[in-house]
């Protein structure tokens, strides 16, 4: 008790920090997961692509057990209708397939992106659990009607997409944002991680990847009018007043020629 009570009373050196106790250096490690993590709820479709080669030269490093997490594997869905596997040429990777419902919409040799954790087992084979599936690479987003998306989800599973509609409810969940949005007595749910400012009552444009009869939108905005009550998603008002006024010039200008 002695040396304990001494070295407790040890001042500290100029130049010198006194350390930190354990259970202080745990609760900042907690506090700086707390701030930096994503949300859990969160699908980070950024997440860098490795092939299925990579992988399986160095599967150690990949294991999600041990290492690296979340990662993101690019190939080739085979055995689609069974036991689905990612591929390239001759090699290939189990996928977990307990939530079948993600891979509605593919087709055998479809060329996709999963997300989700790689597990390296040594004796019984590799395994790659999937939190999403997304055609690849990501095409240019087509804008579809609500009640077109909810009749054939399957379609546009994994896809990039626009929808417009009204805007009925906006909450704050986790670090993001849960919506839902109405066109034609048909509602799509929304998740968005970013801010907005936006209220129920809006008409609103979202464009993000459909995953799971969800869309996890990268963007949200006010549907903009143009004057008239014409409607253009994306297109800002004042923009639209300078073309129109542009196009008044021309026309004017035309007609004075001619006389």
């Amino acid at each position: 008790m002695v040396i304990i009570n001494r070295q407790i009373a040890t001042p500290v050196e100029p130049g010198h920090s006194r350390g930190y106790g354990s259970s202080t250096v745990m609760m900042l490690s907690i506090l700086v997961i707390c701030v930096l993590a994503v949300p859990a709820s969160a699908i980070n479709f950024n997440t860098p692509e490795s092939t299925v080669a990579e992988i399986m030269a160095d599967p150690e490093y990949y294991d999600g057990t041990i290492t690296i997490g979340t990662i993101a594997i690019v190939g080739t869905l085979t055995n689609i209708s069974c036991d689905v596997r990612i591929s390239e040429g001759e090699q290939s990777i189990a996928v977990d397939t307990r939530d079948r419902s993600m891979f509605e919409g593919f087709e055998e040799g479809d060329t996709v992106k999963m997300i989700g954790i790689f597990y390296y087992k040594r004796s019984r084979g590799s395994v790659f659990d999937p939190e999403c599936v997304i055609h690849w690479p990501i095409a240019d987003s087509e804008t579809v009607s609500i009640p077109e998306l909810m009749e054939n989800p399957q379609a546009y599973s994994g896809r990039k997409i626009t929808v417009i509609g009204n805007l009925t409810d906006v909450r704050e969940s986790g670090m993001g944002y849960r919506m839902n949005v109405e066109d034609g007595g048909r509602y799509l749910d929304i998740k968005f991680y970013g801010r907005t400012l936006l209220e129920a009552g809006t008409e609103i444009t979202a464009t993000g990847i459909f995953i799971g009869e969800t869309l996890y939108a990268d963007t949200v905005a006010k549907r903009e009018a143009l004057p008239f009550g014409i409607t253009i998603p994306g297109f800002s008002g004042l923009l639209a007043t300078g073309m129109l006024a542009f196009a008044f010039v021309v026309v004017a200008s035309r007609t004075t020629s001619r006389r």
